[in-house]
């Protein structure tokens, strides 16, 4: 660090010592007193001393730093970014990984943007900002899925269980904040004073939950090991992949994306003769698990996948979706147990809405396979 002596002026640059936030694209300054984090999102201010970073602001980049001390690492006056890699030099430097068409390496590159995402997201749940909780379980189910259908170029299941495992327990962590969300937007037509104040209720515990689970110890080893793993899946000698993985993608990636279309056809099938109530319920939720690792299977082998099905994907997963939410909403009311006539209303118009959605599978699911077809040829 710069032994400068400090003007009114000068702006002092905090970081971790192997400066995490600024090799992620954060810049954490503090001037007077003010603290500012600068993040793509944009800027987020705090006042206090310029000896330490404010716990709460230290708790906010926790996804970056891992929990290494913040530290003073430039001080700067004029120049701003600019000066600060000249002064930084090679300690400054973002990763960057050759272009790679084999298929792990375009495999990889979705995998990579999954763990940015998933760090990105966790600032923005810190920050109560709109939809980031769902985007953050959206990154570790895409990570989950890649994981699922292309193990084999992956380094095999065996490599990623745990990992999977984990990003499981973090979805299962989120899971209720989301359902919260929806459930509460789902209701605003009929929702009085008395069920609103049940839904801010169960949404500050789903609230509580989640940053519980996102300053734990079992969050922070999942982060690591997600680091861990893609390291080890880029720097292993390339004579050390399997076969498949050393394959160009466009040989590989549509036999594998094509097995996971296989999966979700066999349980629509199950579907359309399963009788409504538990039994309908669980093989429409087998089609949705099975339908999120195809869709995330095809979008991390868009670049060499003989297909473009978004349209048909979008109107599948949004028949998956809505049957879910009805399952969801009439399990909600049947907790709330009144029996008020609204309420039931209610619960039988989502009971309807669930016997059309799952009506319409098959058929949707045709759609999307013919869009598919060029997966078999």
């Amino acid at each position: 660090m710069s032994t400068t002596v400090k003007t009114s002026h000068d702006s002092v640059y905090f970081d971790t010592a192997s400066l995490r936030l600024l090799n992620n694209g954060l810049t954490l300054t503090v001037n007077d007193g003010r603290w500012n984090l600068e993040t793509p999102d944009g800027p987020i201010s705090f006042s206090g001393s310029e000896d330490a970073a404010p716990p709460a602001l230290s708790r906010l980049v926790r996804a970056y730093t891992r929990d290494d001390e913040l530290v003073p690492v430039a001080r700067l006056g004029e120049g701003g970014i600019a000066g600060l890699r000249v002064m930084l030099g090679d300690r400054l430097v973002r990763t960057s990984r050759p272009p790679d068409d084999s298929a792990r390496g375009v495999v990889l590159r979705y995998v990579r943007a999954q763990i940015a995402a998933l760090s990105a997201a966790d600032l923005a749940v810190r920050l109560d900002r709109p939809d980031a909780v769902h985007r953050m379980r959206v990154a570790g189910r895409r990570l989950r899925g890649v994981f699922s259908v292309y193990a084999r170029v992956l380094g095999g299941r065996r490599l990623l269980r745990a990992v999977s495992d984990e990003l499981r327990w973090l979805g299962g962590e989120l899971g209720p904040a989301r359902d919260v969300e929806v459930q509460w937007a789902r209701a605003r037509p009929w929702a009085g004073e008395w069920a609103n104040e049940c839904f801010a209720v169960l949404a500050d515990e789903a609230r509580d939950q989640v940053l519980r689970a996102l300053d734990g110890d079992r969050y922070l080893h999942l982060l690591t090991a997600l680091d861990v793993l893609e390291v080890v899946l880029s720097e292993r000698a390339r004579d050390q992949w399997a076969k498949a993985a050393r394959r160009p993608a466009i040989r590989v990636l549509p036999g594998l994306a094509r097995a996971a279309a296989d999966k979700v056809d066999s349980r629509v099938a199950i579907v359309a003769g399963a009788p409504s109530g538990p039994e309908r319920e669980r093989a429409v939720h087998d089609v949705r698990k099975a339908a999120k690792r195809l869709r995330y299977a095809l979008e991390a082998g868009d670049e060499v996948l003989p297909v473009d099905a978004k349209p048909a994907l979008r109107a599948f997963q949004d028949l998956l979706g809505e049957f879910q939410d009805s399952v969801v909403a009439r399990e909600l009311l049947s907790a709330l147990e009144v029996t008020d006539s609204t309420l039931t209303a209610v619960h039988a118009k989502e009971a309807t809405i669930a016997d059309r959605c799952a009506a319409a599978l098959p058929s949707a699911w045709r759609d999307l396979r013919d869009e598919l077809g060029p997966l078999w040829t």
